[in-house]
């Protein structure tokens, strides 16, 4: 049996280094693509009081966003729900804390390309597409 060499491993390393540092987050790829973050104002206007409709891969969640800071969500079809909190950063994030993150605050940026929304964690992943906003009291 023959093994790898100390040369062909690092090669190898080095290749996978370059690799994964030419491949940008979701975030930056959409940013790079044209994408605009949203300012902290306008992610207000956009959430505050509204009920959004959100999609995370096949799933598609109710939110509504209280002027009050507290924040409700719901599976559509049923198989979750969940209060919280959340808050509009003067860094141009909004950051949410469910019951279950037990304190807990997730920041997400906010991006709008043409007339598509997308949120995107910490670290670039997108977590939700923006389907639907509605002036609404509740879910």
């Amino acid at each position: 049996m023959t093994y790898p060499t100390p040369v062909v491993i690092a090669a190898c390393c080095t290749l996978m280094a370059a690799t994964s540092a030419s491949a940008g987050t979701a975030l930056e790829e959409a940013l790079a693509g044209g994408a605009e973050r949203l300012s902290s104002d306008e992610i207000a206007e956009l959430l505050v009081g509204k009920r959004v409709v959100a999609r995370a891969g096949d799933k598609v969640f109710n939110f509504h966003y209280a002027p009050t800071n507290v924040l409700k969500g719901e599976l559509q079809g049923g198989g979750w729900s969940g209060t919280g909190h959340y808050a509009i950063t003067d860094g141009n994030e909004v950051c949410v804390s469910m019951a279950q993150d037990a304190g807990r605050y997730r920041c997400l940026t906010v991006l709008r390309h043409g007339d598509s929304l997308q949120k995107f964690n910490a670290r670039g992943d997108k977590t939700f597409d923006l389907l639907e906003t509605t002036t609404a009291s509740g879910l």
